[in-house]
């Protein structure tokens, strides 16, 4: 198994995984093609892709915003979950985050996946009950 850099060359492959795994969210926009590459040459460093006899089993995408690292997707095909790749994958991320001065990382996972939650737990992440996430689409502007 390799991990390697994403690239918008395996976004098909890797969109085909996020669509196809309970737990996550998907949004046209930001996770369209073209909001995959933004994101990407935004944060060229920090998402990756594992790959197992050239075919993608999993990914991550990652960002930060120059104080505070993000993880928005992290999946792994449910045939190749259970043998260390979302740990290998993360410690990619981390030591991406680490190289460019990122000292604090934030999940976002959904309330509706006890596995995610379990992994990040397992991981060390913990949760904020002192945080309410809010969110306003651009495009259903009400202001």
């Amino acid at each position: 198994m390799i991990i390697e850099r994403m690239k918008i060359e395996d976004y098909d492959e890797i969109h085909q995984i996020w669509s196809n795994s309970t737990g996550i969210t998907l949004r046209k926009i930001d996770d369209s093609k073209e909001g995959i590459a933004r994101f990407l040459k935004r944060n060229p460093c920090n998402n990756f892709v594992c790959r197992f006899k050239e075919k993608i089993v999993g990914g991550i995408l990652s960002g930060h915003d120059g104080r505070k690292g993000f993880i928005y997707h992290a999946v792994i095909i449910e045939s190749h979950r259970h043998r260390g790749i979302g740990k290998r994958l993360v410690k990619a991320v981390v030591k991406s985050f680490e190289e460019e001065n990122i000292t604090k990382i934030g999940v976002f996972v959904n309330s509706d996946n006890p596995s995610g939650i379990s992994f990040w737990d397992s991981l060390g992440f913990e949760g904020q009950s002192d945080l309410n996430y809010r969110i306003l689409p651009l495009n259903k502007l009400n202001v």
